[in-house]
């Protein structure tokens, strides 16, 4: 190893000169010897690649663990440059252009630098330093390099599985999604028949039902206790009737496949009013929207679950539901003057009913928001492309 024989000064900002009080040293536990020793040792034994250049790009100085990695001796590697040390051009020149960014802004940079060598490709982390003269003058660039081959090996290894895993997660998360709504597809086509066979068969029945009665009653019209039975029995019988259409109605709107969504929505909201006591207000379009059928009861579902929040945690006294074209996206706004939504709940991943609106939206390729007004009260906005082509439930 070749080193600098002049003197260094008796307070080198590289060395420690001092105690542990800030007493000077004696002289002798910093003589240059003793200091150029320790600096032989240090750089012949270390892993790290050490390296001096001078302004002009040649190399001045590179310790052995450095000489090894170029596969240079020492007299082969002084003096060259970078385009003669490495291999790829395409090296030497970012290695250049890393030197004079050093030098030009008289600080220290530290980069990540991978390099082809005769050994193989490696990569170092460098922290290059301005070399400066007793005079303050620039004399070139300072280098150290450290090997982290094998961390980065480890991190593409890790960084992989990871984007691996995340692919799985998706693929399981979109299949899982795609049973989810086979199943409601299911459930909706089991719940129109079931809404189809109560207003065929069991409303037919009890139609006549109420027919026949009303013939008993023309045949025995005198009879005082059969008109108080009669009457008992026909309320009895308005009561099932009633039922019946409720529960048709919620297994399969009627509206919804007779008349389209606009009109199925103005029904549910009159009705939720009725039952809630809540003042409805609808922003309807005039028309009936060119609407997908494999939108609108996907739409109306999720209109039936904001409404059922409101009913439940509002406290509001009043709604406003919007349905409208917004560009290419179908939108339906829901607003209302409650006490607005708790954060917790926003964003509590249990609560079934806020992540099943979530899922559905998402399934139609749109998306949902829920923030709190500042004045009080919850919006929410569900808007589905109007291109969407994924199923939904029937």
């Amino acid at each position: 190893m070749v080193v600098c024989t002049e003197p260094l000064p008796a307070a080198s900002p590289y060395f420690c000169n001092h105690d542990a009080t800030g007493a000077p040293l004696p002289s002798t536990q910093h003589d240059p010897l003793t200091v150029g020793a320790l600096l032989i040792a240090v750089s012949d034994n270390t892993n790290d690649l050490i390296f001096v250049k001078n302004v002009e790009g040649e190399l001045l100085f590179a310790n052995p663990a450095a000489l090894q990695q170029l596969g240079r001796t020492h007299e082969a590697a002084m003096g060259g440059k970078s385009r003669a040390l490495f291999a790829r051009q395409e090296d030497a020149d970012r290695i250049d252009r890393d030197d004079r960014r050093v030098m030009e802004g008289r600080r220290p940079v530290t980069l990540e630098q991978t390099l082809h060598l005769p050994g193989g490709v490696r990569t170092y982390s460098t922290t290059k330093s301005p070399w400066y003269g007793s005079d303050g003058q620039l004399l070139g660039v300072i280098g150290i390099s450290t090997d982290i081959t094998a961390r980065k090996l480890a991190e593409d290894s890790l960084r992989a599985r990871e984007l691996q895993l995340e692919a799985t997660i998706a693929e399981r998360t979109a299949a899982l999604r795609e049973l989810t709504n086979h199943i409601e597809t299911i459930r909706e086509e089991e719940k129109r028949a079931i809404a189809r066979e109560l207003h065929d068969d069991m409303g037919a029945t009890l139609t006549s039902l109420s027919m026949h009665l009303q013939g008993a009653y023309v045949l025995f019209p005198d009879e005082e206790k059969w008109r108080v039975r009669k009457a008992k029995i026909q309320s009895l019988l308005a009561e099932v009737v009633a039922s019946t259409r409720r529960m048709q109605t919620s297994l399969r709107p009627t509206m919804l496949d007779l008349f389209g969504l606009k009109t199925a929505i103005g029904d549910l909201l009159a009705e939720f009013g009725e039952q809630s006591g809540l003042a409805c207000r609808p922003s309807l379009p005039d028309e009936e929207l060119p609407m997908d059928g494999r939108l609108d009861i996907a739409l109306y579902r999720m209109l039936q679950e904001v409404l059922n929040n409101v009913a439940k945690h509002a406290q509001a006294t009043a709604v406003e539901v919007i349905l409208d074209i917004d560009e290419d996206q179908l939108a339906l706004i829901v607003r209302d003057d409650g006490v607005g939504i708790a954060d917790e709940r926003l964003h509590n991943t249990v609560t079934y009913g806020l992540r099943g609106l979530h899922e559905r939206a998402a399934f139609l390729g749109g998306h949902i928001a829920i923030r709190g007004n500042p004045t009080g009260g919850t919006t929410v906005a569900i808007r589905i492309p109007l291109a969407a082509t994924a199923p939904s439930p029937r």
